[in-house]
């Protein structure tokens, strides 16, 4: 059996121990929350410059294809002349038409993509920063948290100490009126 005299002393030291512990969990728990929202707000924003990178990229694919087309116009123009036929009428300018037609519903088709793509990584982003949003909200709930579990056991052990207490000395009084035999 432990010593009656270090039973108190050993009952506070467990309870500030338990305290401490609990505490530095909750200190770690939102250390760690917040080293999440941090990488969650870095990889937003990676995915924001990801979705600028991807316009840019569109814009430069729609100018490429721009070019194509007008080389190919070009190639169109010297093949007629070079037969002798106008562009301006007929099946020639048919194919012209064809050409330039065909030519905006690719671009189209280019941008559409892009901005899927780009869209892509916005919502990515979205995501993220929603992400570091609740890694912050439970840092702050592992303070709380964690403040109201040292009080639990602050009073836990309060209970347990009066309890030690209370059994080494049966003849107290509570509230004035003494206890046990009169």
């Amino acid at each position: 059996m432990c010593n009656p005299g270090l039973v108190l002393p050993l009952t506070i030291a467990s309870t500030v121990v338990s305290m401490a512990g609990v505490g530095l969990s909750a200190a770690q728990s939102a250390s760690q929350m917040k080293y999440q929202a941090r990488v969650a707000e870095r990889n937003a924003s990676l995915e924001n410059e990801a979705a600028r990178v991807e316009q840019e990229n569109t814009r430069t694919e729609a100018l490429a294809h721009y070019r194509r087309v007008a080389a190919l116009k070009g190639q169109q123009r010297v093949t007629a002349a070079a037969n002798g036929v106008s562009l301006d009428f007929g099946s020639a300018a048919d194919v012209v038409d064809d050409t330039d037609m065909l030519a905006r519903e690719d671009v189209t088709r280019i941008y559409e993509q892009g901005f899927q793509r780009s869209r892509g990584f916005e919502i990515n982003a979205s995501n993220e920063r929603a992400q570091a949003l609740a890694a912050r909200a439970g840092a702050k709930n592992a303070i709380v948290s964690g403040v109201f579990d040292m009080g639990s056991t602050a009073l836990g052990g309060a209970t347990q100490f009066s309890k030690l207490k209370a059994a080494r000395n049966p003849m107290k009084t509570t509230y004035g009126a003494p206890i046990g035999p009169a």
